[in-house]
C-alpha cells in the first residue's frame, strides 16, 4: 500500500533526523531505520495499530519517543504527523 506524508509530517521527520544527527553521529540514521521499520509494519497491517482519534491510528516508533499518526484511505496510508511523545500533545489535530 502506498504511504504519503503530509508536508508538515515530512518536515517533522526531517527535523527529528537533524536533531538526532546533532546529538550523535549516526543516530539520525538509526531514527530513519526505526521509522522505516514502523512504516513497513503499518503497510502490512494497517489496521493493527490502535485507533487514536475517530479518523486516525497511532504507531509507536521503537527506541525513540515518537509516534506515527496516520489515516487509512481506500488506496493509501496518509502520515499526518511524526509526533514526539512528550511535546505539544495533539498539535496535529487540525491537519
Amino acid at each position: 500500500m502506498l504511504v504519503e506524508f503530509l508536508e508538515p509530517a515530512h518536515i517533522e521527520y526531517q527535523e527529528a533526523i537533524e536533531f538526532y544527527n546533532l546529538q550523535s553521529e549516526g543516530l539520525g540514521d538509526k531514527f530513519i531505520i526505526e521509522v522505516d521499520r514502523t512504516i513497513s509494519i503499518i503497510k502490512k497491517y494497517p489496521e493493527s495499530f490502535c485507533e487514536y482519534t475517530s479518523h486516525t491510528r497511532k504507531a509507536v516508533v521503537s527506541i525513540f519517543p515518537y509516534n506515527i499518526i496516520y489515516a487509512l484511505h481506500k488506496n493509501y496510508i496518509e502520515v499526518i504527523a511524526i509526533a514526539h511523545q512528550h511535546r505539544k500533545p495533539n498539535f496535529w489535530l487540525n491537519r
